[in-house]
């Protein structure tokens, strides 16, 4: 059951990523103004409008194109079913060890060790 909640949640995501990309699309050539005061709102919840270099003609436009759809949809299978709970297992999450070789957190688990991940500043 509760891998069916998985792909249900993932199915979820990208028929809503195809959905917005259409309504998107439509929108911007009916009402571009406004379509680029709600992707503006939107940046505003994700802090990028605040970078001084920020130009909406630089990424706005990628809104309603398919590699905005391949990149979402992408993104949304990477991260199905990665959810770390309180006593449960830990997502295995791709990392980078010290070598800066790619590699995953279960890569780290030597024997019946127990693996403890902390996260923080030394500074």
């Amino acid at each position: 059951m509760g891998k069916l909640v998985v792909y249900l949640k993932y199915f979820f995501i990208v028929f809503f990523v195809i959905i917005q990309t259409i309504v998107f699309k439509a929108l911007s050539f009916v009402f571009p103004d406004t379509t680029k005061k709600i992707i503006l709102k939107l940046g505003e919840k994700t802090t990028m409008t605040q970078n001084p270099k920020f130009k909406f003609e630089d990424w706005g436009p990628t809104f309603w194109t398919l590699n905005f759809v391949k990149a979402a949809v992408v993104h949304a299978w990477k991260n199905t079913g990665d959810k770390a709970c309180v006593g449960g297992l830990a997502p295995n999450t791709p990392v980078l060890n010290l070598d800066g070789e790619k590699t995953d957190i279960y890569g780290f688990i030597k024997g019946r060790r127990p693996l403890v991940l902390s996260f923080g500043s030394c500074t």
